[in-house]
């Protein structure tokens, strides 16, 4: 290059006097120095260059690390940089987990009650991920799911197990935390194993990594929308919206349907929970998912649990708050006189280990393993690594007109009883 330099210095000082100058290149240094361009990229438009002999696939989207030994004589000695995806990387993410995305609907009878939204199974035995406002109203905390959550799966061949109503999986919602808006469902008892998603982590992902978002939008399966992350870490406030919420914003396609199914990344690993009612209004391209990493210790129990450790708590929860303070206090009688932060009860469901432990509808838990819970977000924290042992809780229910504290033990070991 030095060489180069020098001459074309030279060349250009000889032809001084000219109107033209030029610099004349050596045959060997530019064949080292000038790749061949494809014929749509000329640097003359009188010459036209030929394509390399590999596609314009290889050529354009697979990248070459060259500084791993790769020749700059010789392009098939370079060897493709991992960082880097080819044509099937989407399809091929999209295929390793289109059998664990589920529609899922909650209705009553043959009437449907709640939200059309989408789902994620997240261990064989039947445990669904999705959205808390899929399967009962988040406004008012109406729980739908008394009566039937139907699961339709994506897998065709799986999508006839259980008790079927119009070829449709019924579940049950067993564990959801409203202002989280995330919430778990299980299928009873599906006598073959189910297609588990892989969870991956949302903690290093950054602003423009390639983002999947797989669902149901408007009931429409085995649909794909691609995207990017366009950034991490959004907070509530940054939305104006209450609460202590963190979100993943994407620019992927997310629609009516799409709530509750995953946001993956290229290794198709679930990174979100796709959420369509966190949309401003107006905006196109702007969408929102709920982070793996911020509900891990909801999550995470599901993935490792042992077949005879029951890993759902078994209850719907609810932060207290100024906005439904008093409305719960007038529509709970159990509801403590005295207090107002916490995690409100809404509601056990029958022999679940909440149920066995003596957790009632209307308490309020204010203390986990020994740690005071004020919120959800708190609560999570508590919960930790959970791996089946018991878990300590205090709750606050009224009782004869007075407030009693009462301390509980939840176990997780299967008992047999009746779940309904």
């Amino acid at each position: 290059m030095a060489g180069i330099a020098v001459a074309g210095s030279v060349l250009f000082q000889a032809n001084a006097g000219k109107s033209r100058p030029s610099v004349s290149i050596p045959v060997q240094l530019h064949k080292e120095f000038m790749p061949a361009l494809p014929a749509f990229i000329s640097l003359n438009q009188r010459r036209h260059e030929v394509l390399p002999s590999k596609s314009l696939q290889t050529s354009l989207i697979r990248c070459f690390d060259t500084n791993k030994g790769a020749s700059a004589k010789s392009e098939a000695n370079a060897k493709p940089n991992n960082r880097y995806f080819d044509r099937d990387t989407i399809a091929d993410a999209a295929a390793r987990i289109a059998p664990a995305v589920a529609n899922v609907y909650s209705q009553q009878g043959r009437v449907l009650a709640g939200e059309i939204g989408s789902g994620t199974v997240i261990h064989e035995d039947g445990y669904i991920l999705t959205c808390a406002h899929v399967v009962f109203n988040t406004k008012n905390a109406i729980y739908s799911a008394d009566g039937e959550v139907s699961v339709c799966l994506q897998d065709v061949e799986k999508s006839i197990v259980g008790r079927v109503v119009d070829k449709d999986l019924v579940g049950q919602v067993v564990d959801a935390y409203v202002d989280l808006d995330i919430a778990i469902i299980k299928i009873e008892k599906p006598p073959s194993p189910l297609s588990a998603a892989k969870v991956g982590s949302s903690s290093k992902l950054r602003p423009g990594d390639w983002a999947i978002a797989m669902g149901c939008p408007l009931s429409l399966q085995h649909t794909v929308t691609l995207g990017i992350i366009s950034g991490v870490h959004r907070t509530s406030h940054d939305l104006s919206r209450g609460g202590m919420m963190e979100y993943l914003q994407t620019d992927c396609a997310i629609n009516l349907g799409n709530s509750g199914g995953p946001l993956c990344n290229v290794d198709g690993e679930v990174v979100g929970v796709n959420v369509e009612t966190v949309k401003p209004v107006k905006a196109s391209g702007v969408s929102f998912a709920v982070p793996v990493d911020f509900i891990s210790a909801i999550i995470k129990p599901f993935q490792n649990f042992q077949r005879d450790i029951q890993p759902d708590f078994g209850w719907i929860m609810w932060n207290i708050c100024e906005n439904n303070f008093e409305a719960l206090k007038q529509s709970y009688h159990k509801f403590p006189n005295a207090i107002d932060v916490g995690v409100f009860v809404l509601k056990v469901i029958k022999g679940s280990p909440a149920d066995r432990a003596g957790i009632q509808t209307g308490d309020v838990v204010v203390e986990l393993n020994g740690k005071p819970v004020r919120n959800i977000k708190e609560m999570m924290d508590a919960m930790g690594e959970r791996s089946g042992a018991p878990v300590q809780v205090l709750v606050e229910r009224a009782r004869d007109g007075m407030d009693a504290s009462v301390p509980l033990t939840i176990t997780f070991q299967e008992k047999g009883v009746a779940r309904s």
